[in-house]
């Protein structure tokens, strides 16, 4: 795309300045293909044997993080009850979603935003990645991504950043379409089956990575009511 910029390159250069980026944008676009997505393909109501197979996935992948990261075995019993919540909260309709959404899967042209590579995530098999799906695993896939963005030895002042950026996607998301922080205990949910599957690799590929999963791990299950 000529004259477009990587924007998980743009988003480390404002972290280093300081600066924040269109997050805000960027969540109106995300929104846009969700609603278009949702608009030209079937969609459906998830039952309960669908739910509890997304849910027993979850589970599945926070025992092999277990297995695999020690420093998890605090957050152990937290992990437990987000899952527990999310299970018995209100699902959306399925549709096919991005499926592996972070900023390396964005660029910045002059016209706004735009997302590439919808074949969802390599390792799965095409049938799955092909599945509908929950459009807030795009929107919990974001969010972690700019937790990334701050690197894995954040100050304050990147700290303050991620934060920033979070709302504000979530803010232009919700201008859009349905706001993701409506079913909070949903998005939790998936937000921290990401981390976990990324402490899983950062333990195994690059531990000095370890710490950002950590960081949100430690940050969704300090919830309130857990």
């Amino acid at each position: 795309i000529d004259g477009a910029e990587d924007a998980w390159r743009v988003a480390c250069a404002a972290v280093a300045r300081g600066e924040d980026v269109d997050a805000e944008g960027l969540g109106r676009a995300v929104a846009g293909v969700h609603l278009a997505l949702a608009r030209e393909l079937p969609t459906v109501s998830v039952d309960d044997a669908g739910r509890a197979a997304v849910v027993g996935a979850w589970r599945q992948r926070a025992r092999l993080a277990n297995a695999a990261v020690p420093a998890l075995a605090q957050y152990r019993e937290r992990v437990a009850r987000v899952y527990e919540a999310a299970e018995h909260a209100a699902w959306p309709e399925l549709q096919r979603i991005h499926g592996d959404l972070h900023l390396g899967q964005v660029m910045l042209a002059r016209r706004g935003w735009i997302l590439l590579d919808f074949e969802g995530e390599p390792l799965r098999p095409l049938a799955e990645r092909r599945r509908p799906d929950l459009p807030l695993r795009d929107v919990a896939g974001m969010l972690r991504s700019f937790d990334y963005a701050a690197g894995a030895n954040p100050g304050e002042r990147e700290l303050a950043w991620t934060e920033r950026q979070r709302e504000s996607f979530l803010d232009g998301y919700a201008k859009v379409a349905p706001d993701p922080r409506g079913n909070g205990d949903l998005l939790r949910a998936l937000e921290l089956d990401k981390a976990l599957y990324e402490a899983r690799y950062e333990a195994g590929n690059r531990p000095d990575w370890l710490g950002i999963p950590l960081r949100g791990i430690a940050r969704l299950t300090a919830h309130e009511g857990l």
